[in-house]
């Protein structure tokens, strides 16, 4: 009689184990999700990406070890690549001529950065989903490039001054201790919010070098080259709500 009691109790808190992992709404274990932004009002609602620690757009997605630890991984990348054309007509002072000005220039920069982190899930209700949990960020702010070529066309000729400026990038490297929830209003898709408390190092510049050759419209052509130093850093702890209200889908 005891063993066919002890199996019944068994089967029966078996039963109620699967029924409620079958009747939750969360996210759970192998699951995969990704995170949005969500902002404005209620009749302005829009969705965008978390940000980084360069504050540029960054991907945030989840990944769930187990029921209740989730693994957290970061991606962010902003690539620049602008040009800029501008042509006037200017007269040159040492002859009087009218001339033609054309500058064509260019700016590259590539800045990215990495986040991992872990959470731990202690809601064991059936939408309602605290957690805690940890990440670290490194972030790379890129070198920039600029290369300007200048064309000044008048009677006599084109004079051509081609110049390229180099700027250091930098880097910076941040913990956060996080605190959130999400509460899931449908089958693995919620809404919730997060806040931090950061610590964030950047160290930004460097050295500055210019080259700049100068093609008259007679005699040699002329190199010049100027170098300097511009760097600044800063670092201290923060509480910031970086993810504000959030909007998860897993799968």
């Amino acid at each position: 009689m005891k063993k066919i009691i002890v199996a019944f109790t068994l089967i029966f808190a078996s039963t109620i184990v699967i029924h409620a992992q079958q009747d939750t709404l969360k996210s759970r274990d192998g699951d995969w999700g990704f995170v949005l932004n969500l902002t404005g009002l209620i009749d302005n609602i829009s969705l965008g990406n978390v940000t980084d620690g360069n504050n540029n757009n960054s991907i945030l997605a989840k990944h769930h070890l187990t029921n209740d630890k989730v693994l957290r991984i970061g991606f962010g990348i902003k690539s620049i690549s602008d040009n800029w054309f501008l042509e006037d007509s200017i007269t040159i002072i040492s002859t009087g001529n009218r001339a033609l000005q054309t500058i064509d220039s260019t700016e590259s920069r590539l800045d990215f950065s990495i986040s991992l982190g872990y959470e731990k899930h202690l809601g064991i209700t059936r939408r309602l989903d605290p957690f805690l949990g940890a990440e670290m960020i490194i972030g790379r702010i890129g070198g920039t490039k600029i290369d300007a070529s200048t064309n000044i066309t008048d009677v006599t000729g084109t004079e051509k001054i081609n110049q390229i400026t180099q700027i250091d990038g930098g880097f910076n490297f941040g913990l956060n201790f996080i605190a959130g929830f999400n509460y899931f209003f449908a089958e693995r898709i919620s809404i919730g919010a997060e806040i931090n408390l950061g610590y964030l190092y950047t160290s930004e510049g460097g050295d500055i070098s210019s080259t700049r050759n100068i093609t008259p419209v007679s005699g040699q052509s002329i190199d010049e080259f100027s170098s300097s130093k511009n760097k600044s850093s800063s670092k201290g702890f923060n509480v910031n709500s970086t993810g504000g209200l959030m909007l998860s889908f897993f799968f």
